[in-house]
Parts: C-alpha cells; structure tokens; sequence
C-alpha cells in the first residue's frame, strides 16, 4: 500500500523563503506541495492588530497572498521529484481555457510533476470583486469538460453549456508525457462528492475524523462505479490542519489560546456546531468554508462571532498533538482509505513562537509515518 504526504506551500514574501520551503519539503520527504489560491483570508481587517493577532506587529493585513501559479513555475526550478500543485483554484476568477493552458505549462515547466486543484470556489475571493457563482457545481462540470477537451485534444471545441460558450476554441499546447496533470477536487457535500467520483483523478477535503472521511469516501467511489470508472480513478487525498507540539497540553494550549484558530473553525459545516448543540454562528446551515465574508465584520461584530465559537468545535478543526499522538490519527484515515494527505502546519499561525520549533516536529511527523 502506498501512502503520499504532501504539505502547504508558503504564499508570502519573501519570494525566496516559498521557493527554499519547497525545497526543504523535498528533502524531508514529501511527496508533494500544494499552494493555496486567495485573494483574502479567513481573518477580518479590524481583529489584525498586534494587541490581539501577534503577527499583525509585522505583517500590515491578513490577505497577503502570492499568485501561486508563478510561485509554482519557480519551485519547479528548484526541484527535482517532489509533484506541485495548486490546492485549489476555481472556474470563477479564472476561465476553465486559461486554467487548462496554465495546467499544461506547468507540466511543462515541472518535466510532469504538477496537479491541477480544482473546487467551487469560495465567498471571500469572489463577492468583494464582484463575481458572482451561481449554481456552483453545475458551473464546475462545465468547466472540467472543458478543460478535460483542451488537456487531451489540440482539436477545436465548439461548447454551449449554461455558464460557458465556445466556438472553434483551440490550444495547440498538449501534456509533456502521455498523460494530462491529474485533476484534483475539494469536495465536501453529497453533489460535490457525486463530481468528484465522476470526473475528477483525485479527492481533496477537509476531513479530522476518519468515520465521516469513509462516509464521504464511500460517495466518491460509488458515483465512479456509477459513472463506469473503476474506484481506484480517484486518489482518496485528505487536507489534514494539524497543531504539532512537544506534549498534547501544549498542542491544546496552542489552539485554546488562538483567535485565528477560532476564525478557522467558522469554516466548519453547521454539522460540526450541531454535534455540541449550538448553531453554526453564520447562521443555520452555514458552511463557512465556502460562505464567510471576514470583511464584513466590525471589531466587535468578528470578536463576538469567534467568541461564539465552542472551544470543542475549535479543537476538533485540527488534528493536534505531538508527532506521535499525530500519526495515530492520521494511520485512522488510512485505513479507511487516505492514500495523499496533506498535513499542513497551522502552529506558526495559531502561535508564532512555535513556529521553528513545530518545523522541525513536522520532519519527525513525516519519519515517523513514513515507519
């Protein structure tokens, strides 16, 4: 059985820290690096102060993100095995034929080694630009279609669908190797998940308990039955937020005493809130992964919103503890079925001073999941 472990890219200056990161990602170990594609964060403007968020003392706002498609280009130059891949980019901001041109270029530009992340797309990096998304996942299989055409036939497309039009549409470019960059999806709910096992090569949701991980799972695989593809056309991926610490009380101390953790657990489906018998602070139904607007909070407005966040909801958002007590739980989705997981380190955000220290957690996380 293999198992791939992959992380987060760095998307903030300076240029040359997220190209040596990719770097030292290789060298430890891992199989790929996946960069984020926002324009904004989770975080509101008025909570970005250093009395409450320590990096705001040198960083002036929370949305400070590299394009990751250059970023991308540049690690590709300094590698040499590990896969790179944007984790993920939507058909909103970027046309489904600019995504697939991008897509085969970099394939090019890695010699082969990079994946397309694809989803929905989120509120924040949509509404304070005007772009609207109706119809999300309707607007997603149209463009995977088309992408799909452009990755595997120089031939012109002629496409009416609901969102997309094209007429005598042609890219010439085509896949280094035999094969176009693998298409990845984030998929969380019933319909996202039935795309996914239809047409996507890899899965990528936000998971921390291996239980609803396989329910999840079990939709992908039997919407790729139904589709006539063979379970195995979907590489089950797991985005796993992880807290890595010496001891489990200080992995909980870490999140319990995060603002920005609290903002990262509103991005929780209603369901997590229901568990403990309160309602998703964004209102009834909420999924804030694709929903919360941050810059549409006062101070005092966000501060009551995180506040009404349970500290179980904010601790359940993450897998914490030490390296350890980490591959314990990540073992628990691989054996229902985890074969990609991506472990991105949220301790240098939910707490600064650990950052080095959680660094170098991370490489005996890897070594000791590798054993």
């Amino acid at each position: 059985m293999q198992v791939e472990f992959s992380a987060m890219g760095v998307v903030r200056p300076p240029a040359s820290v997220a190209i040596e990161a990719a770097r030292r990602r290789e060298a430890q170990g891992f199989d790929a690096v996946w960069w984020a594609d926002h324009f904004l964060h989770w975080f509101p403007n008025d909570i970005w102060t250093p009395d409450l968020v320590p990096q705001a003392a040198g960083q002036p706002s929370p949305h400070v993100w590299f394009d990751p498609i250059p970023v991308i280009a540049a690690a590709a130059t300094a590698t040499e095995r590990i896969s790179l891949g944007t984790g993920v980019t939507d058909v909103v901001r970027r046309h489904p034929a600019s995504v697939a041109q991008t897509a085969l270029t970099l394939d090019h530009i890695s010699g082969g080694r990079f994946l397309l992340g694809v989803g929905t797309g989120e509120a924040l990096n949509l509404e304070p630009f005007g772009m609207t998304n109706t119809r999300p996942l309707a607007r997603l299989a149209e463009a995977l279609t088309i992408i799909r055409h452009f990755m595997s036939s120089p031939e012109p497309l002629e496409f009416a669908g609901d969102f997309f039009t094209l007429r005598g549409a042609q890219i010439g470019l085509q896949p280094l190797n035999d094969r176009p960059p693998p298409i990845w999806m984030a998929a969380h709910r019933p319909r996202g998940l039935a795309l996914t096992g239809q047409m996507a090569d890899g899965w990528f949701p936000l998971a921390t308990e291996p239980n609803q991980y396989a329910q999840m799972l079990g939709a992908v695989r039997r919407a790729a039955q139904t589709a006539k593809r063979l379970e195995t056309s979907v590489t089950a991926g797991l985005y796993a937020r992880v807290v890595v610490a010496q001891t489990a009380e200080r992995a909980r101390e870490i999140v319990d005493q995060s603002l920005l953790m609290r903002f990262i657990a509103l991005t929780r489906p209603a369901e997590a809130f229901e568990r403990h018998g309160v309602q998703h602070p964004l209102g009834e139904g909420a999924f804030g992964l694709t929903t919360f607007l941050p810059n549409r909070y006062s101070r005092d407005s966000a501060l009551a919103l995180a506040t009404a966040v349970p500290a179980e909801v904010v601790r359940e958002s993450v897998i914490l503890g030490t390296p350890d007590d980490i591959a314990t739980q990540i073992r628990g989705f691989i054996a229902v079925g985890a074969r990609h997981i991506q472990l991105t380190n949220m301790t240098p955000m939910a707490s600064p001073s650990d950052a080095g220290l959680s660094d170098e957690l991370m490489g005996n996380l890897i070594s000791e999941l590798r054993r």
